[in-house]
């Protein structure tokens, strides 16, 4: 028996269904039925479970557990979970930033309610001088953090390392809450799982780990994650005492990894000598990304593989439209103060004449939401072209763009999401293949940052979610197509009326 094949059962028991009925409503035969409640098989299709379902007339709540029981039958837990949470990652990716530390100073007021710790930007000197420090508790490790990564801010040139799970919010936060004085560069190394381990909710821990570190990229802090492979559990939560390192250039705290007990150091030579042992750490160790900025007013390298490389698949709130951007346009459209723009157009033609190319050939699968295109109908905006770049398109350029992408829609290499990504974040444009990808979003300066990704396991994450999407989570492409011929249709009648 499986976990399906118990639920079927049970509401088969206590809907009193007839299996007969219920076989001759599925067009099943008899043995196949039966196998199918006895747990020796699984519904051929989500077809035939969804027949089986609608005769058992179940509540919202008894379909939701009854199509996670077949899923799970159908994948395996670990498989299900994975996409599972992968999916809750894309939809719950942030829409937009704000500047306010709001995490952080709602930390700072319990600290202040526990402990009467000023919230003000006064930096609070520890009572204890000594040069080794005893920290016996999570709130003293606290206010040491806040002492030493407040006093690296005020330096020209500041830095900070930290050799810790991307899990202690309250650090975390504070980084990403940071006005420097000056210069400041935050070196992060940590463990990622080669085996995608997940937690005892369900979470994989290296998407975990990425939602807590993202938003240091979206606040624009100089961030450099770097990961080596190990058995997370093992490595940081089984007994391995002070494991933990946060680094300042005066000042040093090791501590265990549920942040309660630690020791916090002052002497120079101590503080020189756990920088050269991080130091020697991080030389074993790889970037997780390379953060670049997207299309910059300063230099464009148009060779580099954010430009050249054909994802396999493309998710974003608006079908992928640029490759369709022609020479006349892109003349007609950038800013004059685009830098070196003759030549920028020129490269940028040549790269986007090949780029369609391959999305004719559908070597690419876009997926993409009705809202996101709906809006570039509207507003002439191609979100993933900052917006200082070029003016808003004209009615009949987005018609023309349109009309481009209307034969990749029928081939079914443009398809519209349906829920529950259809909810995407306007914010998110994610590009992978089994070997390359990227994230392209904007931080809370409205610069589009784009993080490539160097580690595999999120690749192969992100890959395998994407190429499970069937005809479920996805329209058609006849569907898809005749919604951005309705588009076509409105504009062009918006057109006739001006």
């Amino acid at each position: 028996m499986s976990e399906f094949s118990d639920l079927l059962s049970s509401y088969i028991d206590e809907k009193e269904i007839k299996v007969y009925s219920l076989l001759e409503y599925c067009n099943i035969d008899r043995s196949t039925m039966y196998k199918i409640i006895n747990g020796k098989r699984n519904p051929t299709s989500m077809e035939v479970f969804q027949k089986i379902a609608e005769f058992l007339h179940l509540t919202p709540v008894e379909y939701r557990k009854f199509k996670e029981a077949y899923l799970i039958s159908k994948l395996g837990k670990d498989l299900y979970y994975k996409r599972k949470y992968t999916e809750k990652y894309l939809m719950n990716f942030p829409r937009n930033f704000s500047g306010e530390p709001v995490l952080f100073l709602d930390d700072l007021k319990k600290m202040k309610d526990e402990n009467d710790y000023k919230t003000d930007t006064d930096i609070q000197t520890p009572v204890n001088t000594s040069d080794c420090t005893v920290v016996s508790t999570h709130l003293e490790l606290n206010h040491l953090l806040h002492y030493m990564i407040s006093s690296e801010t005020q330096k020209p040139s500041g830095k900070i390392a930290l050799l810790l799970q991307p899990d202690y919010g309250f650090l975390l936060n504070m980084l990403s809450s940071l006005k420097p004085a000056g210069h400041l560069k935050i070196e992060h190394t940590f463990c990622m799982s080669k085996t995608n381990q997940m937690t005892e909710n369900h979470e994989i821990y290296n998407l975990m780990y990425l939602n807590k570190i993202l938003p240091l990229y979206f606040s624009s802090m100089d961030y450099h994650p770097y990961y080596f492979y190990e058995d997370i559990f093992a490595h940081y939560y089984s007994m391995n005492g002070l494991s933990c390192m946060i680094l300042s250039s005066e000042y040093v705290i090791t501590c265990n990894s549920d942040y309660t007990r630690g020791i916090f150091y002052r002497d120079p030579a101590v503080v020189s000598m756990l920088w050269s042992l991080y130091d020697s750490y991080q030389d074993k160790c790889q970037p997780l990304f390379l953060a670049t900025e997207y299309l910059s007013m300063d230099k464009n390298d148009f060779n580099s593989p954010v430009y050249t490389e054909t994802p396999n698949y493309v998710l974003q709130p608006e079908a992928c439209m640029v490759p369709f951007i022609d020479r006349q346009l892109l003349s007609q459209a950038i800013i004059p103060e685009f830098p070196d723009r003759d030549n920028a157009i020129k490269k940028m033609t040549a790269l986007l004449q090949v780029n369609q190319s391959k999305m004719e050939n559908g070597l690419a699968n876009v997926y993409f939401t009705k809202r996101g295109l709906a809006d570039f109908a509207e507003k002439g905006r191609i979100k993933e072209i900052p917006d200082n770049f070029y003016r808003p398109l004209t009615v009949s350029e987005r018609i023309r763009l349109l009309c481009r992408i209307l034969p990749c829609c029928k081939n079914g290499n443009y398809r519209l999401l349906k829920k529950p990504l259809n909810q995407l974040s306007d914010n998110l444009h994610l590009c992978v293949n089994s070997t390359f990808g990227y994230m392209l979003f904007n931080n809370i300066h409205n610069r589009t940052t784009c993080l490539i990704i160097n580690e595999s396991s999120i690749l192969t994450t992100f890959l395998d979610y994407l190429s499970s999407l069937d005809d479920s989570g996805l329209y058609s492409g006849e569907e898809t197509a005749e919604f951005v011929q309705t588009l076509i249709d409105e504009l062009k009648n918006q057109k006739k009326e001006r």
